[in-house]
């Protein structure tokens, strides 16, 4: 159950850094569901999974935002 409010907290934050840097809320909000949901699958350590997810959807957010502004 703490691990599902993490994840939606995490989502939540990965919204609103979208949201600061204009990009889509939508888009960011759902890569970082899927990203949870496939460390879910992959990741035995509970509350250690939502934070790689978060962590890997920033980046990924990082990485699209310096490849678009080439």
């Amino acid at each position: 159950m703490f691990e599902f409010i993490v994840g939606v907290m995490a989502i939540v934050a990965m919204v609103k850094i979208a949201y600061a840097d204009d990009q889509s809320r939508l888009l960011w909000g759902a890569v970082t569901f899927g990203l949870i949901i496939l460390c879910i699958g992959l990741i035995p350590l509970p509350f250690l999974r939502v934070g790689i997810a978060f962590i890997l959807a920033f980046v990924a957010m990082t990485a699209y935002k310096v490849i678009a502004n080439r």
